[in-house]
Protein backbone atom coordinates (compact mmCIF):
# COMPACT_ATOMS: atom_id res chain seq x y z
CA UNK A 1 0.00 0.00 0.00
CA UNK A 2 1.19 3.12 -1.16
CA UNK A 3 1.02 6.55 1.16
CA UNK A 4 -1.56 8.72 -0.99
CA UNK A 5 -3.65 4.94 -0.92
CA UNK A 6 -3.17 5.18 2.61
CA UNK A 7 -4.29 8.72 2.75
CA UNK A 8 -7.60 8.15 0.92
CA UNK A 9 -8.50 5.10 2.84
CA UNK A 10 -8.01 6.37 5.98
CA UNK A 11 -9.60 10.08 5.15
CA UNK A 12 -12.48 8.58 3.49
CA UNK A 13 -13.11 6.48 6.67
CA UNK A 14 -13.17 9.33 8.89
CA UNK A 15 -15.47 11.59 6.75
CA UNK A 16 -18.06 8.40 6.41
CA UNK A 17 -17.82 8.41 10.43
CA UNK A 18 -18.23 12.38 10.46
CA UNK A 19 -20.79 12.38 8.34
CA UNK A 20 -22.57 9.42 10.22
CA UNK A 21 -22.00 11.13 13.27
CA UNK A 22 -23.40 14.71 12.33
CA UNK A 23 -26.39 13.06 11.29
CA UNK A 24 -26.94 11.13 14.53
CA UNK A 25 -26.07 14.39 16.29
CA UNK A 26 -28.88 16.58 14.46
CA UNK A 27 -31.27 13.99 14.74
CA UNK A 28 -31.32 12.93 18.29
CA UNK A 29 -29.56 16.31 19.42
CA UNK A 30 -31.56 18.77 17.57
CA UNK A 31 -34.61 17.50 15.31
CA UNK A 32 -36.31 15.15 17.97
CA UNK A 33 -36.27 17.92 20.73
CA UNK A 34 -37.28 20.43 18.53
CA UNK A 35 -40.47 18.59 17.63
CA UNK A 36 -41.22 17.90 21.09
CA UNK A 37 -41.03 21.25 22.01
CA UNK A 38 -43.23 22.06 19.03
CA UNK A 39 -45.87 19.38 19.97
CA UNK A 40 -45.93 20.49 23.43
CA UNK A 41 -46.49 24.20 22.54
CA UNK A 42 -43.92 25.18 24.46
CA UNK A 43 -42.28 28.76 23.80
CA UNK A 44 -38.49 27.73 25.22
CA UNK A 45 -36.02 27.32 22.54
CA UNK A 46 -33.60 24.84 21.74
CA UNK A 47 -29.92 25.79 22.77
CA UNK A 48 -27.12 23.43 21.75
CA UNK A 49 -23.11 23.84 21.98
CA UNK A 50 -21.58 22.41 19.09
CA UNK A 51 -18.35 21.76 19.51
CA UNK A 52 -18.66 19.37 22.43
CA UNK A 53 -20.10 16.15 20.72
CA UNK A 54 -17.24 16.54 18.36
CA UNK A 55 -14.78 17.05 20.31
CA UNK A 56 -16.11 13.95 22.29
CA UNK A 57 -16.04 12.02 18.67
CA UNK A 58 -13.11 13.03 17.81
CA UNK A 59 -11.23 11.31 20.70
CA UNK A 60 -12.98 8.16 20.22
CA UNK A 61 -12.49 7.97 16.71
CA UNK A 62 -9.01 8.62 17.06
CA UNK A 63 -8.26 5.88 19.92
CA UNK A 64 -9.74 3.39 17.74
CA UNK A 65 -7.82 4.09 15.02
CA UNK A 66 -4.46 3.86 17.12
CA UNK A 67 -4.42 0.19 17.27
CA UNK A 68 -6.98 -1.19 14.53
CA UNK A 69 -5.48 1.16 11.72
CA UNK A 70 -1.81 0.69 12.52
CA UNK A 71 -2.72 -3.40 12.33
CA UNK A 72 -4.26 -2.64 9.21
CA UNK A 73 -1.48 -0.59 7.39
CA UNK A 74 1.43 -2.81 8.84
CA UNK A 75 -0.19 -5.77 7.48
CA UNK A 76 -0.85 -4.03 3.87
CA UNK A 77 3.38 -3.43 3.53
CA UNK A 78 3.26 0.35 5.06
CA UNK A 79 6.16 1.52 6.24
CA UNK A 80 6.59 3.07 10.23
CA UNK A 81 7.26 6.53 8.61
CA UNK A 82 4.59 6.43 6.53
CA UNK A 83 1.84 5.66 9.21
CA UNK A 84 2.74 8.01 10.97
CA UNK A 85 2.64 10.89 8.61
CA UNK A 86 -1.04 9.08 7.32
CA UNK A 87 -2.01 9.87 11.18
CA UNK A 88 -0.45 13.35 11.00
CA UNK A 89 -2.36 13.99 7.46
CA UNK A 90 -5.34 12.70 7.65
CA UNK A 91 -5.85 14.20 11.46
CA UNK A 92 -4.85 17.67 10.02
CA UNK A 93 -7.29 17.20 6.94
CA UNK A 94 -11.08 15.82 9.63
CA UNK A 95 -9.55 18.80 12.01
CA UNK A 96 -10.08 21.69 9.08
CA UNK A 97 -12.84 19.93 7.47
CA UNK A 98 -14.88 19.94 11.24
CA UNK A 99 -13.53 23.40 11.77
CA UNK A 100 -15.48 24.54 9.32
CA UNK A 101 -18.94 23.08 9.61
CA UNK A 102 -18.80 23.56 13.28
CA UNK A 103 -18.38 27.20 12.44
CA UNK A 104 -20.83 27.15 10.05
CA UNK A 105 -23.35 25.47 12.29
CA UNK A 106 -22.85 27.82 15.37
CA UNK A 107 -24.46 30.58 13.22
CA UNK A 108 -27.48 28.91 13.14
CA UNK A 109 -30.07 30.56 14.81
CA UNK A 110 -33.96 30.98 14.91
CA UNK A 111 -36.55 31.17 17.32
CA UNK A 112 -36.88 27.98 18.09
CA UNK A 113 -33.51 27.15 17.88
CA UNK A 114 -29.88 28.53 18.81
CA UNK A 115 -26.62 26.39 17.80
CA UNK A 116 -23.34 28.13 19.30
CA UNK A 117 -19.66 27.01 19.94
CA UNK A 118 -19.12 28.50 23.82
CA UNK A 119 -15.36 28.85 23.28
CA UNK A 120 -15.64 31.26 20.28
CA UNK A 121 -18.61 32.92 22.19
CA UNK A 122 -18.48 36.25 24.42
CA UNK A 123 -16.70 35.52 27.67
CA UNK A 124 -14.39 33.53 26.23
CA UNK A 125 -12.14 33.75 23.31
CA UNK A 126 -14.29 35.53 20.88
CA UNK A 127 -13.46 37.76 17.94
CA UNK A 128 -14.56 39.53 15.26
CA UNK A 129 -12.50 37.87 12.92
CA UNK A 130 -13.60 34.67 11.33
CA UNK A 131 -10.66 33.00 10.59
CA UNK A 132 -9.24 33.04 13.56
CA UNK A 133 -12.32 31.22 15.43
CA UNK A 134 -11.92 28.81 12.74
CA UNK A 135 -8.52 28.76 13.78
CA UNK A 136 -8.93 28.23 16.93
CA UNK A 137 -11.95 25.49 16.08
CA UNK A 138 -9.10 23.67 14.46
CA UNK A 139 -6.75 23.64 17.33
CA UNK A 140 -9.02 22.26 19.61
CA UNK A 141 -10.67 19.17 17.40
CA UNK A 142 -6.72 18.61 16.18
CA UNK A 143 -4.98 18.95 19.75
CA UNK A 144 -8.15 16.54 21.45
CA UNK A 145 -7.77 14.07 17.95
CA UNK A 146 -3.79 13.94 18.90
CA UNK A 147 -4.70 12.98 22.25
CA UNK A 148 -7.17 10.30 21.12
CA UNK A 149 -5.05 8.63 18.81
CA UNK A 150 -2.19 9.20 21.33
CA UNK A 151 -4.05 7.32 23.93
CA UNK A 152 -5.48 4.74 21.83
CA UNK A 153 -1.53 3.79 20.50
CA UNK A 154 -0.91 3.20 24.22
CA UNK A 155 -3.76 1.34 24.88
CA UNK A 156 -2.77 -1.21 22.07
CA UNK A 157 0.57 -1.09 22.52
CA UNK A 158 0.92 -1.97 26.66
CA UNK A 159 -1.01 -5.06 28.58
CA UNK A 160 -1.38 -6.19 31.83
CA UNK A 161 1.24 -4.64 35.31
CA UNK A 162 3.17 -2.34 32.39
CA UNK A 163 0.27 -0.14 31.44
CA UNK A 164 -1.32 0.08 35.21
CA UNK A 165 2.17 1.37 36.30
CA UNK A 166 2.42 3.33 33.16
CA UNK A 167 -1.18 4.94 34.17
CA UNK A 168 -0.49 5.25 38.24
CA UNK A 169 2.67 7.40 36.97
CA UNK A 170 0.55 9.46 34.51
CA UNK A 171 -1.88 10.13 37.53
CA UNK A 172 0.72 11.02 39.97
CA UNK A 173 2.14 13.51 38.02
CA UNK A 174 -0.47 16.21 38.84
CA UNK A 175 -0.20 15.65 42.74
CA UNK A 176 3.59 15.86 42.04
CA UNK A 177 3.22 19.43 40.65
CA UNK A 178 0.68 20.59 42.91
CA UNK A 179 3.16 19.07 45.78
CA UNK A 180 5.70 21.08 44.43
CA UNK A 181 3.79 23.89 44.03
CA UNK A 182 3.10 23.73 47.70
CA UNK A 183 6.28 23.15 49.27
CA UNK A 184 7.39 26.23 47.10
CA UNK A 185 5.47 28.57 49.11
CA UNK A 186 3.09 31.93 47.89
CA UNK A 187 5.98 32.48 45.36
CA UNK A 188 5.23 29.39 43.44
CA UNK A 189 1.85 29.73 43.77
CA UNK A 190 2.34 33.17 42.53
CA UNK A 191 4.28 31.85 39.14
CA UNK A 192 2.11 29.30 38.54
CA UNK A 193 -0.94 31.43 38.96
CA UNK A 194 0.87 33.63 36.22
CA UNK A 195 1.96 30.20 33.84
CA UNK A 196 -1.58 29.32 33.75
CA UNK A 197 -3.20 32.46 32.91
CA UNK A 198 -0.40 33.10 29.85
CA UNK A 199 -0.76 30.08 28.63
CA UNK A 200 -4.50 30.10 28.72
CA UNK A 201 -4.31 33.69 26.85
CA UNK A 202 -5.54 35.78 29.88
CA UNK A 203 -4.77 39.28 30.21
CA UNK A 204 -4.56 40.81 34.13
CA UNK A 205 -5.01 43.98 32.76
CA UNK A 206 -7.99 43.72 30.17
CA UNK A 207 -9.03 41.00 32.12
CA UNK A 208 -9.83 39.40 28.39
CA UNK A 209 -9.16 36.30 27.01
CA UNK A 210 -6.77 35.96 23.98
CA UNK A 211 -7.29 33.17 21.69
CA UNK A 212 -3.51 33.33 19.99
CA UNK A 213 -1.93 31.99 23.14
CA UNK A 214 -4.01 29.67 23.78
CA UNK A 215 -4.14 28.49 20.16
CA UNK A 216 -0.24 28.55 20.72
CA UNK A 217 -0.13 25.98 23.68
CA UNK A 218 -2.77 23.60 21.68
CA UNK A 219 0.01 23.43 19.34
CA UNK A 220 2.46 23.13 21.80
CA UNK A 221 0.63 19.98 23.54
CA UNK A 222 -0.15 18.83 20.16
CA UNK A 223 3.25 18.59 18.90
CA UNK A 224 4.24 16.86 22.21
CA UNK A 225 1.83 14.17 21.27
CA UNK A 226 3.05 13.63 17.96
CA UNK A 227 6.79 13.63 19.39
CA UNK A 228 5.73 10.94 21.43
CA UNK A 229 3.76 9.06 18.70
CA UNK A 230 6.91 9.46 16.47
CA UNK A 231 8.65 7.39 19.38
CA UNK A 232 6.05 4.83 20.22
CA UNK A 233 5.40 4.23 16.27
CA UNK A 234 9.27 3.07 15.93
CA UNK A 235 7.97 0.63 18.60
CA UNK A 236 4.89 -0.69 17.78
CA UNK A 237 4.20 -4.11 17.24
CA UNK A 238 1.27 -6.08 15.71
CA UNK A 239 -0.11 -8.43 18.97
CA UNK A 240 -1.67 -11.55 17.72
CA UNK A 241 -4.67 -12.96 20.22
CA UNK A 242 -4.10 -15.98 20.93
CA UNK A 243 -6.16 -19.46 19.94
Amino acid sequence: MKYKTAVEYKLLKQVISLGIFFVWWILFGIAFPIIGIWFSGSETGLSADVLFPIIFFSIIISFIGGGADFKFFIQNGLSRLDIFLVNLSTISLTSFITSILVFSLSKISFSSLDLSTMITSKGFYYNDNPLLNILLLFMVIFFFSSFGLLVGTFNDMFTGLKKIIIILLAMALPIIIATLIQLGGDSAKIHFANFLKYILGYSNNQSTLSSVPFMLTLFFFSALCFSILFVLNHYHEVRHKSA
